[in-house]
């Protein structure tokens, strides 16, 4: 008896351990495939001003003045400066990129031209009124910098939610966001409060995610679809992708049916649930982290939720208006904010009115099979770019890195560093285009070319355009810049009037003016010179060598 109470005890014991062992795999290793933080975060608030180290300023210039500011006037507000361990360079290099496919970033067509990237030579993307986003713009919304005021600060809120229950002061501020729009009814609301409770995200951000795909009136999938006798919605839009109307209704119709959402409470309800699993519990907590994906290390740069590059500081500038009116602005809100490395000592300016090109060696790629595009030299692969692709050569590498150079370049599937020759020189992957030609006493260039496009060539007079002397590999010659008659540098209306006054004998040219009008340099000066230099002025086709 003494036996079988001892063995029995010992299998209990066995069990127990079974069981502790079970539980430590489930409970000690899993939340580490899932671990929030991969870097150091300070933490600052008007309380605790003193937090960070001395040499804060120095290596994140800029954010501690505008901390200083918002600190001051928000007591309750904490801010938590998250070090993502990454390069800025590297983080835009993998934002602007897909320019032939989906691009990861989109602008509004009717912004400003310095919004819109000359890449892709403007193509309109779903519907049409999306354009893909030029890098100056996708650096000037990634800077936190440019965010962390009044305005747009809201982008960075942390969106979890931890209370078992919401509060009545909640549920009152929700009725209020609620109000006027297509989601203010009772149902709604205690949708959006368990939502809230049961995956953990903040009421507050539901409502305005909502108001942010749907707007106040709601749309199609918002207001509800009626197929095959049921009335499905989808309001947060979740897998309404595509080129037309009518393809990104039919999807998201389509994702409301496989998740059978027949009631905006079940889409509100389901729709947190796919906000939660697959942004909030990776570490994209913000409406930031889950328009630029830098925290979720198994998928940098991906899993971002829109490609609109305004989507977070609109939401959060929308949701930061609705605090101030319902009279919650200064409750304890925290903010996490990103750091990078090598950040530019300044705040990245906000793009211009007008295109900006970047200059430098063009260049097409020579290596069978494509060219790695990578985000660092000898990096990480962006993307793949095909043989006798048109290249920029924006920043030659002076040094090698595991026996290569590494070219800074822009290219048409976006912008990293790719390897130029082989360790001894005997392959070149990426071939110089050549933008001059020498005829006699004269450098003839295609427009747009510089001194620096010109491998060893020194300008040696002030006014860089037609008749300009250069010196080229220890030769002087005038310089040429087809279509730029005048001489001024620039090609203008002026040059092609002036070409057709020649063409009708009302007007005479010099011996290098007639060079720089014989665009198409068949050794005269006709009709297709003119037509050439108003096609280059009105982008249809641009004058080459």
């Amino acid at each position: 008896m003494q036996r079988y109470i001892s063995n029995k005890f010992n299998k209990k014991i066995l069990c127990i351990l079974i069981l502790s062992i079970m539980i430590y795999i489930i409970f000690g290793f899993i939340p580490k495939l899932t671990t929030k933080s991969y870097a150091k975060t300070y933490t600052y608030s008007k309380a605790n001003s003193n937090s960070l180290p001395s040499n804060f300023e120095k290596t994140y210039p800029g954010y501690k003045t505008l901390l200083q500011t918002l600190a001051k006037a928000h007591s309750k507000w904490t801010f938590k400066l998250y070090e993502t361990g990454l390069e800025w360079e590297t983080v835009i290099n993998n934002e602007y990129v897909g320019h032939r496919g989906s691009p990861k970033n989109l602008s509004p067509s009717n912004y400003p031209k310095g919004w819109i990237c000359t890449i892709c030579n403007e193509k309109p993307y779903d519907t049409g009124s999306w354009r893909c986003t030029s890098r100056n713009a996708i650096e000037y919304m990634i800077d936190p910098r440019n965010s962390i005021n009044e305005s747009d600060v809201f982008q960075f809120q942390e969106l979890s939610y931890s209370s078992s229950k919401t509060t009545s002061a909640e549920k009152s501020a929700i009725q209020k966001m609620v109000k006027g729009t297509f989601i203010n009814s009772d149902a709604c609301v205690n949708a959006i409060l368990e939502a809230a409770v049961k995956h953990k995200v903040s009421p507050y951000h539901i409502v305005a995610r909502i108001i942010q795909e749907q707007g106040t009136k709601g749309s199609t999938l918002g207001l509800g679809i009626k197929s095959e006798g049921k009335t499905y919605y989808n309001v947060f839009n979740i897998g309404a992708t595509g080129n037309t109307s009518e393809k990104i209704i039919d999807n998201g119709l389509a994702r409301a049916k496989k998740e059978k959402w027949t009631s905006l409470a079940a889409s509100i309800i389901g729709g947190t649930e796919f906000l939660a699993t697959n942004f909030i519990s990776l570490g994209q907590n913000t409406l930031y982290f889950q328009k630029f994906n830098v925290v979720n290390k198994n998928n940098l740069y991906g899993n971002q939720y829109m490609q609109n590059v305004l989507a977070a500081q609109n939401e959060g500038t929308s949701i930061r208006s609705d605090y101030k009116d319902y009279g919650i602005l200064e409750g304890p809100f925290t903010f996490i904010i990103p750091l990078y490395k090598n950040m530019p000592s300044k705040a990245c300016a906000k793009p211009s009115n007008t295109s900006v090109k970047e200059t430098g060696e063009s260049a097409y790629i020579n290596a069978n099979g494509g060219l790695k595009l990578k985000d660092a030299p000898n990096g990480n692969t962006i993307v793949l770019v095909p043989k006798n692709t048109k290249v920029l050569i924006t920043k030659r590498a002076t040094k090698k890195i595991n026996s290569y150079y590494w070219d800074r370049v822009s290219t048409p599937y976006g912008t990293g560093y790719m390897a130029r020759e082989a360790d001894d020189g005997s392959k070149t992957y990426l071939v110089p285009i050549k933008q001059y030609k020498i005829s006699g006493s004269n450098i003839i260039v295609a427009p747009g070319a510089t001194i620096k496009t010109i491998s060893g060539a020194k300008n040696q007079s002030k006014t860089f355009g037609t008749g300009a002397k250069i010196t080229f590999e220890g030769k002087t010659y005038a310089l040429v810049i087809l279509g730029d008659v005048s001489g001024d540098g620039k090609i203008t209306p002026a040059d092609y009037v002036t070409v057709k006054n020649k063409i009708m004998g009302v007007t005479s040219m010099n011996t290098i003016k007639q060079k720089s009008a014989d665009v198409n340099r068949d050794g005269k000066i006709s009709p297709a010179d003119y037509v050439s230099i108003k096609n280059h002025i009105m982008n249809a086709k641009k004058i080459s060598i």
